[in-house]
C-alpha cells in the first residue's frame, strides 16, 4: 500500500509539473514529503547547448545548474540519468515526467 501511495504521489507531481524552458526532459523524485526534480533544459530543439538543472521543490532551495554542454549531445542526458540513479539508490522514487515539447518544434 505504501508503494502504491508513493507512486500515486509521483504521478500527481508529474502531471502538474510544467516545463519552464523551451524543451525539457525531466524526472520527478519523491522521498516522504520531499520532491526533487532533475531536468535537462534546452534553449533550442537541438541536443546542445543544454543544462542539467536540479530542483529541490519542497525544501526551499534555489534551482541549481549542475552540468552543461555546448558540444557533446549525450553529456546532459548521461549526467541527468546518473543523478536520477543516485537518488533512487538513496531511497528516492523517481519517474520520468512528460513535457510538452510543442514549443520547441513549433507545433500547436
Amino acid at each position: 500500500m505504501y508503494l502504491k501511495n508513493q507512486l500515486y504521489r509521483i504521478l500527481l507531481v508529474a502531471l502538474f509539473s510544467a516545463p519552464v524552458s523551451v524543451y525539457a526532459e525531466s524526472w520527478s523524485c519523491s522521498n516522504d514529503n520531499d520532491v526533487r526534480e532533475v531536468t535537462i533544459e534546452y534553449t533550442t530543439s537541438e541536443p546542445v547547448p543544454c543544462n542539467v538543472v536540479y530542483k529541490k521543490q519542497t525544501e526551499g532551495f534555489e534551482d541549481q545548474v549542475l552540468w552543461n554542454a555546448q558540444n557533446d549531445d549525450s553529456y546532459c542526458e548521461e549526467k541527468a540519468k546518473g543523478l536520477v540513479a543516485k537518488l533512487e539508490a538513496g531511497g528516492w522514487v523517481c519517474a520520468e515526467t512528460i513535457s510538452d515539447d510543442s514549443a520547441a518544434t513549433g507545433a500547436e
